[in-house]
């Protein structure tokens, strides 16, 4: 009896520790900038609180339109992207096409955010291909036009970069939720009512969908508000959206670029804050049954051509990422590509050749980061998974704190949890960069492990038990066997997330540790087109190849299902 007392104490304290040791720098990563922005941080001796670096931030030129800016392109690039990728999915659903939709979408969701700017620019710069299509014969430029395209002032490249980003993610989701449903019982219901197939989806399955994915559109709301690695390339400079306001004040050398930057992360998250509030207003107009009955009104009338128009400007969207990622190919194997030619010269392989060689050991440390925090990440969550199991919590709703990380803004944790890192003095910044990856690869293999470890048959366990085995047996022999499709699901998302990562490096690696992705949007600022077309291509193909492993593995290893 003792024995059992002792052993539940002890998973009793393994399980705090486990849950300090997630939440510690989650709450040290709010305070780092939270405080600072009030002017307390005690390492560089101040003690008082204030609001003057409020009055300061506020009292920044352009500030009110680096605020406006940020809520405008996070608002509408979400907005835009849950609209079309349902347009999308309407357009394709009892079809055969939409059986291999999900196959087909998977290798887009793979791409960092930075290879979608990266596309958008060598489609719309003025030496683009959109340009040489049309030059000289209608334009009558022989060179490329001295104006600015990219960026615009008012974001409108931004909130493309951030939808067509999005919408692959936005489709592999509801696809996820549609799974779960009768989909096709209630489209052939809607049809018996005279229902267009247009009207079934945006009145009656639409709302079911979004049910199921509402958090994850308050993730990418908070992600799109403060994005910083596509704001570089794609936002407007003079002024910047909030959170390259708040970089440039951390780069400063000045003595209060520490507070001013927290202070202007803070107020990102007060917009972001604000954009949700106003994201639930938006719903709860959505929900009125005046607005049902004029949508209902609307999409019952004969608007094929109105229709056809959405579907049209879906799809060319979704090419638009497709031309995006080609021309990043043509510019990679490109020899003497010059304005006006639609094509290059010739082609070669050299420009591959050279950049792996002179960059392969950024490729290695990429991807080597990658494993490491996606195999890390597994282990946790699979060990929490087993804590809470033993415990025998009927409740879940304190494993909130997982997906903190993604609530908050990039730019506003970032700052925080690089001045709490200060305390400890790290001679290496690699364990410090793992763990902050940590932070932000956790959450995608929670949501992948955890209802996979907890739906798997008690049967199957009680088996296990009656047949003498330990519960560490149970897990190895049973568990892990039974969803090893979801293991292998859960370490390719993390290492394809890892790999997109470019703000954590940025803070934590300090300059010391470069990855392909911190590599991509130097070479961007700098307008190398040829490297930075070979850089995009590493970005495409290393993603992909992850996917093709991890499918190949699944498919030999999984021999059985249940």
């Amino acid at each position: 009896m003792n024995g059992n007392k002792l052993y539940n104490q002890f998973i009793k304290s393994l399980f705090i520790l486990f849950a300090l040791i997630i939440i510690t720098p989650i709450f040290f990563g709010f305070i780092g900038f939270f405080l600072p922005s009030f002017g307390y941080f005690p390492v560089l001796d101040k003690y008082d609180f204030n609001l003057s670096y409020f009055i300061i931030s506020f009292e920044m030129p352009g500030i009110l339109k680096s605020i406006s800016l940020s809520f405008f392109t996070g608002f509408c690039s979400t907005i835009l992207a849950l609209f079309f990728s349902q347009l999308i999915l309407s357009y394709f659903f009892n079809t055969k096409t939409y059986n291999y939709l999900k196959y087909f979408i998977s290798p887009f969701l793979a791409l960092p955010h930075i290879t979608m700017a990266v596309g958008i620019i060598f489609l719309f710069s003025p030496s683009g291909l959109f340009f040489r299509l049309i030059s000289p014969w209608l334009t009558g430029f022989d060179r490329p036009p001295n104006f600015f395209i990219i960026p615009d002032e008012y974001g409108f490249f931004l909130i493309l970069g951030l939808v067509l980003k999005e919408i692959p993610f936005f489709i592999l989701i509801s696809l996820s939720a549609l799974e779960q449903l009768p989909t096709k019982k209630i489209f052939k219901i809607g049809e018996t009512l005279q229902h267009s197939s247009f009207s079934i989806w945006a009145m009656i399955i639409f709302p079911l969908i979004y049910k199921k994915i509402r958090l994850v559109i308050f993730i990418v709301i908070a992600f799109s508000a403060s994005v910083i690695d596509m704001s570089l390339l794609l936002a407007p400079s003079t002024p910047s959206t909030l959170s390259i306001r708040a970089l440039k004040a951390y780069q400063s050398a000045e003595f209060d670029s520490i507070f001013i930057a927290s202070n202007l992360a803070l107020i990102q998250l007060l917009v972001i804050i604000v954009l949700m509030v106003c994201w639930v207003f938006l719903e709860k107009i959505v929900q009125q049954k005046h607005f049902f009955l004029i949508t209902l009104n609307f999409l019952s009338r004969k608007k094929s051509f109105f229709k056809n128009i959405l579907y049209f400007t879906s799809l060319t969207l979704f090419s638009f990422s497709i031309l995006g990622i080609a021309c990043a190919f043509l510019w990679s194997i490109g020899q003497n590509w010059y304005f006006p030619q639609f094509f290059p010269e010739s082609l070669s392989i050299d420009n591959i050749l050279v950049f792996f060689n002179q960059n392969k050991d950024i490729v290695f440390v990429s991807i080597y980061i990658s494993l490491i925090v996606s195999l890390l990440s597994l282990l946790i969550i699979v060990i929490w998974v087993e804590l809470t199991e033993v415990l025998n919590f009927k409740h879940f709703y304190f494993e909130w704190f997982f997906f903190l990380p993604l609530f908050i803004p990039e730019i506003s944790f970032l700052i925080g949890l690089q001045s709490f890192l200060i305390i400890f003095n790290f001679n290496s910044f690699f364990i410090p960069l793992i763990v902050t990856e940590l932070l932000y690869i956790m959450p995608y293999s929670f949501i992948i492990l955890a209802p996979a470890l907890r739906e798997v048959k008690k049967d199957y366990i009680k088996v296990g038990s009656s047949l003498g085995k330990s519960r560490l047996e149970r897990l190895i022999y049973i568990k892990v066997p039974l969803i090893i499709p979801s293991i292998f699901t859960a370490f390719a998302i993390g290492m394809i997330v890892s790999l997109s990562l470019y703000t954590p490096v940025y803070f934590i690696g300090a300059g010391r540790i470069t990855t392909l992705t911190v590599e991509a949007l130097n070479l961007a600022l700098s307008n190398s087109r040829q490297d930075l077309g070979v850089a995009t291509v590493f970005q495409v193909l290393i993603p992909i190849l992850i996917l093709l492993i991890v499918a190949y593995f699944n498919r030999k290893l999984t021999k059985w299902s249940f």
